[in-house]
């Protein structure tokens, strides 16, 4: 039996997050932009939704919450390898990575792994990642990266640990440190209900894309086949894009076109890549047959 993340899009809206940001935190930091001007400039970018993630520190931003843009609570948590520790009020620095996973969880929030190929590939290893349980999955694209060192891209990650029957999400993120990396990847949500508890739920179910500009116009599973269209999240008369279907046996299927389909064999997941003629790219989450896996937080 197949299931897919995005058989339910009903009632509901899709919302423009980012989880990852830096700011308030004084010159010379990463967040060295006040937190009043990184909120106007995620507003002004039609965001629902962003988290102030400070290295090993809390902000509080509740002030900054118009009901607009809804400001999330959150850290990151900076020992060697990184996480967001997502709907938190405070730092877990203290302690191990697995405590602080299930501190996340105690508290209501979530735990996404940071950059996997940052530095170095594999910065988190597979291994590294098949120790842990309860968080919810990784960034499979952080656009920050290109400026410091290593691949902001971390599909290879993902697929390895997808492969070991680990069903984790992919996110996407700017990871902000100054102004011209705001908008250059987020993470869309299809939420049902307001505030954080909306966002978490469609998290958990996988109700989320990875953009790097492209919005998803719809996933559909009928049977063994999967019919995708993605589309620009503006008005375009552009409607024609490359889409990749990627499974665990390596091989990528392509297609060029305003939709795509691909009717699934053996595999035990599929997940598709859109690349639009700006490069501007879309990662959806696996479609997945359920037999197969265990979720991360198990």
């Amino acid at each position: 039996m197949y299931k897919n993340p995005y058989d339910d899009l009903t009632n509901g809206r899709w919302i423009k997050v980012n989880f990852h940001t830096h700011a308030g935190t004084g010159e010379g930091t990463c967040g060295s932009n006040p937190v009043d001007a990184v909120v106007r400039l995620y507003r002004d970018l039609n965001y629902g939704a962003l988290c102030i993630s400070n290295h090993d520190l809390y902000t509080d931003t509740t002030a900054f919450d118009d009901g607009k843009l809804h400001l999330i609570q959150g850290v990151e948590y900076s020992p060697y390898p990184h996480m967001l520790t997502i709907g938190v009020d405070r730092s877990l620095h203290e302690l191990p990575h697995q405590a602080a996973i299930d501190a996340t969880a105690e508290a209501g929030g979530f735990t996404i792994l940071c950059h996997p190929n940052w530095i170095h590939k594999a910065y988190w290893s597979p291994e590294q990642i098949n120790a842990l349980t309860g968080f919810v999955g990784l960034e499979v694209m952080n656009t920050l990266i290109y400026r410091l060192s290593g691949s902001g891209r971390a599909t290879d990650v993902w697929d390895a640990v997808l492969k070991q029957g680990r069903l984790i999400w992919g996110f996407g993120s700017d990871d902000f440190h100054i102004p011209s990396d705001a908008g250059r990847c987020w993470t869309d949500v299809y939420v049902k209900a307001e505030g954080f508890e909306g966002i978490k739920q469609a998290v958990t179910a996988g109700r989320l894309t990875a953009s790097t500009g492209l919005a998803l116009d719809y996933l559909r599973l009928d049977g063994k086949t999967i019919t995708v269209k993605a589309k620009f999240p503006t008005e375009t008369y552009v409607d024609t894009f490359d889409y990749r279907f990627a499974t665990e046996n390596g091989a990528v299927a392509q297609s060029q076109g305003p939709s795509a389909e691909y009717t699934i064999g053996d595999e035990n997941y599929v997940r598709v890549e859109v690349i639009a003629e700006n490069g501007a790219m879309l990662f959806t989450q696996p479609v997945i047959r359920t037999e197969f896996y265990m979720p991360a937080s198990h």
